[in-house]
């Protein structure tokens, strides 16, 4: 089985986990006069709870792999921890700049003009260069999914 195939049954369980649990909630309580609910709040639970076992078996097996694969010098574990590094720091150079960018909000001349405090220009470059390496790593790391067997 490849990594990937891992990573997206993670994704539908954790999905499943969501719909399940909603299901349970909606069990708990019946109105009065009714005897049970539409779906019984034991069997949910117990599904729920077989559900977060595959869960963890799965995250265990797909992080112990991210660990222990190597690509291009560096395990998949640390390419992770760099590509989202890289894309928070483009999420925060990017919404400084637009934060930074004067709007068009003043009525008249009498109103509080505000200018920028940084260099937008260079902010926003800064921005796409780390998006971009942030794109460049997961690139990488979508191409290691595929080829590593778990």
């Amino acid at each position: 089985m490849k990594l990937a195939e891992l990573l997206n049954e993670r994704k539908t369980v954790k999905e499943e986990i969501k719909m399940v649990k909603q299901r349970l909630y909606s069990s708990a309580k019946v109105q009065e006069g009714d005897s049970v609910p539409v779906e019984p709040p034991d069997e949910l639970k117990k599904t729920l709870i077989g559900l977060y076992e595959r869960l963890n078996e799965l995250i265990v097996l797909i992080n112990r792999t991210n660990v222990n694969t190597m690509e291009s010098g560096k395990s998949l574990m640390e390419l992770i921890a760099e590509r989202d590094k890289n894309r928070g720091i483009a999420d925060v150079l990017h919404q400084l700049a637009e934060n930074a960018t004067p709007k068009p909000e003043r009525f008249s001349r009498n109103e509080i003009r505000f200018i920028p405090a940084v260099d937008i220009k260079a902010v926003r470059k800064a921005a796409d260069g780390y998006a971009k390496k942030a794109r460049e790593i997961d690139n990488r790391i979508q191409a290691a999914n595929w080829n590593i067997d778990v």
